[in-house]
């Protein structure tokens, strides 16, 4: 069995690498990142919640004891230097995959697109049946 640390950006990608970085580890990756856009029904982490995410790092263990210190390391390397240094391995892993990233993160951007319209059109709804059925 396979155990995955990864690193999603979470924001949207206008605000480029000044998006917050949510760090994580599993054993069954692709089900761990549709929890995290939200297509099954179990939530991903809070962060994630009705925000874009991109992946944008991944290391793979043989171990669960070997994933969790290495997601230990990430989360508790000191504030100051830890977003400097999990940027320069994000930048790294997606020069060399950034094949394989691209056709990832497109689905995750269709999907949130289609969330965002969904959300919109329901809201125009919602104000509809408010201007409707408020009493005068």
């Amino acid at each position: 069995m396979s155990f995955w640390v990864y690193m999603l950006l979470v924001g949207k990608k206008s605000s480029g690498y000044n998006r917050k970085i949510y760090t994580g580890y599993t054993h069954h990756l692709m089900n761990r990142l549709t929890q995290h856009i939200g297509l099954n029904s179990v939530k991903g982490a809070r962060i994630t919640r009705k925000q874009p995410i991109e992946l944008v790092y991944l290391e793979k263990f043989s171990s669960r004891k070997l994933a969790l210190k290495r997601e230990w390391d990430f989360k508790n390397t000191s504030p100051l230097n830890q977003k400097p240094n999990k940027l320069s391995l994000i930048k790294e892993f997606q020069t060399k995959n950034a094949d394989i990233l691209k056709d990832l993160n497109a689905i995750f951007e269709e999907h949130n697109q289609f969330l965002e319209t969904l959300t919109n059109e329901i809201k125009k709804i919602e104000k509809e049946f408010e201007r409707r059925f408020t009493p005068k």
